[in-house]
């Protein structure tokens, strides 16, 4: 550990015996168990409201990465009076496993738990909507698809393309139809009546509900990293842990209706979520992603990495589109 991270660490009512560098942070043991120190830039109001919710969810009984406060009750350690680090517990544990279905179906339903869990655990106020809520689905989609059409214009444009460009260009037209069909239809869904009632209500969501962010150790699974929870439509949770791992799985039906069917176990979706759920999940996010990177980066080259991801895009397209329906055909039913 350099000077500055070990005049950061007096500040704490712990002594450090030894320390190793991890995916940025520094894995501490100390006299208090093992933690956790990484650089911190965000906003304190959050970072308060934050350890309050992990604290009602430890209460709850669930197992997750509380942050340590310093000598003087400070979740946010400042040094010389600009940077700023937070230490957290470290718990112990590996990724779930993508490739297990038990532990899938396991991390869905302790989703739904916790989405329970989460529901009105503090009185939420006007400054807390305005501080606390996510991005609005709406406008995200809405730039989204402008950002799209931007690089489209821009590739087009170019006189030379690499491989990238000219298999973004000839997958572009039937893609933006499908994306600005999803933000017609999102538009006219009922998402502004489940984001009013997430306010009304206080539903909060773990922000980025994702396979890395889940501990299995010891017959039991934690939830870490809850920087990105927000005020937010809970179903926004269940949509992306949905996503990753279907792409993962090559949208298996059967695995798809086996995550929904163990979340509903716990928390039923109402039909509007499950028509919401259903936007989102045949909305081509991931064709977005690709584009942003290529147009943030090096436009000039693209890894072939990211070629095969946009072949595996639209070998998928298909199998994503009728599961976003199979998930209205089931709520039918």
């Amino acid at each position: 550990m350099n000077e500055r991270d070990l005049q950061v660490l007096e500040q704490y009512p712990f002594d450090v015996n030894a320390s190793w560098r991890t995916r940025g942070a520094f894995l501490l043991d100390t006299s208090v168990g093992r933690l956790l120190i990484r650089e911190f830039s965000g906003s304190t109001y959050k970072l308060q409201k934050e350890q309050e919710l992990l604290q009602h969810l430890k209460d709850c009984g669930y197992l997750v990465d509380r942050m340590e406060p310093d000598s003087e009750g400070r979740l946010a350690t400042v040094y010389r009076e600009y940077d700023q680090f937070v230490v957290k517990e470290s718990l112990d544990g590996r990724e779930c496993d993508t490739r297990s279905e038990s532990e899938i179906l396991k991390a869905a339903s302790l989703l739904a738990s916790m989405h329970q869990d989460m529901r009105g655990f503090c009185e939420v106020t006007e400054e807390d909507q305005f501080r606390l809520s996510a991005a609005d689905a709406v406008e995200e989609i809405g730039r989204h698809n402008r950002e799209l059409r931007k690089i489209y214009t821009f590739i087009r444009r170019k006189n030379r393309k690499n491989v990238f460009e000219s298999a973004y260009l000839a997958c572009y037209p039937s893609v933006i139809e499908e994306a600005q069909e999803m933000e017609r239809r999102l538009q006219n869904s009922a998402y502004e009546r489940l984001k009013k009632q997430a306010f009304e209500e206080g539903h909060f969501c773990h922000g980025e509900y994702i396979h890395h962010n889940i501990l299995v150790g010891n017959g039991q699974m934690a939830v870490i990293n809850f920087e990105n929870f927000a005020l937010d439509v809970q179903v926004n949770d269940l949509y992306l842990f949905m996503r990753k791992i279907l792409e993962k799985q090559n949208y298996d039906f059967r695995l798809g209706n086996r995550i929904l069917k163990a979340y509903e176990q716990v928390r039923p979706l109402t039909e509007e979520e499950r028509a919401y759920l259903s936007v989102r999940m045949k909305y081509p996010e991931k064709f977005w992603k690709l584009a942003n990177y290529y147009y943030n980066t090096n436009k000039a080259w693209i890894p072939g990495k990211h070629m095969e991801k946009l072949e595996k895009f639209m070998a998928q397209r298909e199998k994503r589109v009728s599961f976003s329906r199979e998930i209205l055909y089931n709520n039918s039913n």
